[in-house]
């Protein structure tokens, strides 16, 4: 057994591998600031010591934060696995590889074994046209036939799937290939998750889980503007912008609920607003951008 076997030999390990990395960057950000040397008394600058390493949940990990069960399957959702040869540019593949881990995480988190099988045959074909798989992923593919009636081991190796890819992006400084897949997969999740049978996020789970969602968006848009190239980067962020604003407006609609108000008689309204109050759910909204921009990126 290699190293990189040993490390990610159990669920626990490998979904805290992210965290265990942003640590050790911070850790490194702050031991490099706090001594007080000079630059010729260090043989490498602190930009050198510092890990960059953007900590986007998996597809499983939204899914599973988001709805936590509390919806039903619905394979209508899902993407066309037939249909993966229309991603043609190197934009659409990376977006779609997202879209079929997304899907591959729902299907088994339904234990629907065939169907995550089917993705997981999807995504190794897309992952190895682009390069997206380093020397250990070869075996997964004869795992996951060997443990089709273990849905536990089908979630592992889901997991491990998906960290090795994005570890192997890590390794190789292929951030804008990670941004374009976690874009991807980020609102595959969220289209499943709102749309799934017999949803009531949106009277409940997803209005308490909606800030977590807006932190990804801007860790997004950050590695946006960061990695892509100029092409990329118009189409991103154009792509997105409903999305933004309806993120914007439901952050702006929280906070005008939590003003006050100290009225001639010295009592305080809470919740009050100068302006009249609007007749639209933001989280509508939200959905709306979510189901608009997913039916933009998959190809029918």
């Amino acid at each position: 057994m290699n190293n990189m076997d040993h490390f990610f030999n159990n669920t626990k390990s490998m979904k805290s591998a992210r965290k265990i990395l942003t640590l050790f960057a911070t850790t490194m950000t702050l031991a490099a600031s706090s001594f007080n040397v000079s630059a010729q008394d260090i043989s490498v600058s602190q930009e050198e010591m510092v890990v960059e390493y953007y900590a986007i949940p998996s597809p499983d990990e939204i899914l599973s934060y988001i709805h936590n069960n509390e919806i039903g399957y619905t394979r209508s959702l899902l993407t066309d696995p037939t249909k993966s040869n229309l991603y043609q540019t190197s934009t659409d593949r990376l977006l779609s590889f997202g879209f079929y881990m997304a899907d591959m995480a729902y299907s088994a988190s339904f234990e629907q074994s065939g169907t995550a099988l089917r993705y997981f045959e999807v995504t190794e074909t897309i992952g190895k046209n682009i390069n997206l798989f380093p020397p250990e992923i070869q075996n997964i593919g004869e795992r996951l036939m060997n443990n089709m009636n273990r849905m536990d081991s089908i979630n592992e190796i889901y997991d491990e799937l998906y960290l090795l890819v994005i570890a192997n992006l890590h390794d190789t400084d292929r951030f804008g290939e990670y941004a374009l897949i976690s874009a991807g997969g980020f609102i595959e999740s969220m289209y499943l998750a709102l749309n799934s049978n017999g949803s009531k996020i949106k009277e409940d789970e997803f209005g308490m889980r909606v800030w977590d969602q807006k932190m990804i968006l801007d860790q997004l848009n950050n590695m946006f503007n960061k990695y892509l190239n100029e092409t990329q980067k118009k189409q991103l962020l154009g792509d997105f912008e409903g999305l933004n604003a309806a993120f914007s407006e439901y952050s702006t609609s929280e906070a005008s609920e939590r003003t006050s108000e100290k009225r001639s008689d010295g009592a305080v309204v809470i919740g009050s607003n100068s302006t009249e109050p609007s007749t639209s759910n933001p989280i509508d909204k939200i959905h709306k951008e979510v189901n608009k921009l997913r039916d933009k990126w998959v190809k029918k």
